[in-house]
């Protein structure tokens, strides 16, 4: 997580905790202002990211929240010994399934052509900056009709997230819980209503 010490596996009351240990001056006093410094959350996010994708691609996982901070291993075991049975239950939904991100934009909107940002400051500042100028919208009848069909297939589906959400054109976006066994519907649902949608939305 800091970029130099590594990502180890540790035995909890019956799980494996993937951990990464860390300077309590960096991850614990500083954290707070880290936090707001959009240099160091950039980095420190996708590095987070990169470490539960790779995981994800040997085992199922329920990923911690960014940021997640533990003093020692006694009080890692312990917080998972406390919600042992809270996170079983979570690993019963998740196993078999695959979490899949799915946005809508409106063609006619993306017209903004975006230049590169220079790092990953510049990139989090443009991103906030469109997403307060973004104007709030009723969403399109066709796109509420989308969303019920991917919640018909979908285990479980959480509506919008900030993850995105200044992007130029952006109606709709939410994260879906999808068994594999259904990855055939969803595709069938994509290409039905990207057939009816024709150039409106992509």
């Amino acid at each position: 997580m800091d970029g130099a010490s590594p990502v180890q596996p540790l035995a909890c009351a019956g799980f494996t905790c993937w951990v990464s240990r860390v300077s309590a001056h960096e991850f614990g006093d500083d954290l707070a202002r880290n936090m707001e410094n959009l240099e160091w959350l950039a980095e420190a996010s996708v590095r987070h990211q990169r470490v539960v994708g790779a995981i994800y691609e040997k085992e199922d996982i329920l990923p911690a929240r960014f940021g997640t901070v533990f003093a020692s291993e006694e009080s890692l075991r312990a917080d998972v010994a406390r919600r042992q049975a809270a996170l079983q239950s979570g690993f019963q939904r998740v196993t078999g399934a695959d979490e899949w991100g799915v946005r809508v934009f409106a063609v006619a909107r993306a017209v903004t052509v975006a230049t590169t940002a220079r790092s990953g400051k510049e990139y989090l500042q443009r991103k906030s900056a469109m997403m307060q100028a973004r104007p709030a919208r009723t969403l399109e009848p066709e796109i509420k009709d989308f969303a019920a069909a991917l919640e018909q297939i979908a285990t479980s589906a959480t509506e919008g997230g900030k993850v995105g959400a200044g992007q130029p054109g952006l109606r709709w976006q939410a994260s879906l819980l999808l068994p594999r066994a259904r990855r055939k519907k969803l595709d069938a649902l994509l290409a039905r209503f990207s057939h009816d949608w024709g150039e409106q939305y992509r």
